[in-house]
Order: structure tokens, then sequence, then C-alpha cells
């Protein structure tokens, strides 16, 4: 019996390692009142592409002297920590299991740095 449940607690444990759909990582840059991938530095406010239900890595770096950022994920109830300068912070979540666009943002400065989130 205790053999049993010790498989079943395994297999559980195992189960997002098994999953079909690996783990999206990306990394946003928070400079000059605006989100940026670290790979791409000329695209203000990035559209990410996520599949319905992937999971999603999404780690922040600030790189705004002087100015705190956060990164908010409404939808999957996901928020960093405040971030000063040359501070990174992440996020982990599943994304929606229904296809759409959802929005993330920075709280203090919503107004200018907000993207979107495309479900598919």
């Amino acid at each position: 019996m205790i053999a049993a449940m010790t498989g079943m607690l395994l297999l559980v444990a195992l189960l997002p390692a098994l999953s079909s759909t690996p783990t999206l990582q990306l990394t946003l840059v928070a400079k000059g009142m605006a989100f940026y991938l670290e790979d791409d530095l000329n695209t203000p406010n990035p559209t990410i592409d996520v599949k319905a239900g992937q999971r999603v890595r999404i780690v922040v770096k600030n790189q705004d002297r002087g100015l705190v950022h956060d990164l908010a994920v409404p939808v999957v109830r996901a928020l960093t920590k405040d971030l000063t300068w040359n501070q990174t912070g992440k996020v982990t979540s599943t994304a929606p299991k229904t296809p759409g666009t959802y929005e993330y943002f920075c709280q203090p400065h919503k107004l200018m740095m907000k993207g979107t989130i495309r479900v598919y």
C-alpha cells in the first residue's frame, strides 16, 4: 500500500515534466518606460504568443535607473515584486485554456508599459 502511494505521488510530481508542451521562458527588459524582449530591444511592449494551457515563465529585468517597475498579468493573477534599478523578478504560471488576448502591464506605469499576451 505504501509503495503504491509513493508511486502515485512520484507520478503526480513528474506530470509537469512529462507534458508535451514545454515551458515557454522569456525575459522582458523594462527600460525607457516600456517592456522589451531581451532578444529584441527595438520593439516596445511586444505581443507574446503562448499556447493555451502552456506553462510560461517571464523574467523581468529593470534597467530604468531611478524607477520602480513590476509586471502584472491579471488573467493568471501573477505579479512580480516591485523592482528597483538592476533588480530582476519573475512570474511563472499556466496560460489560460481559452484562446484570446490578455494584457500584461507595469502597475505604476500602466499607460505606457503594457502589452498583449495572445493565447492560441
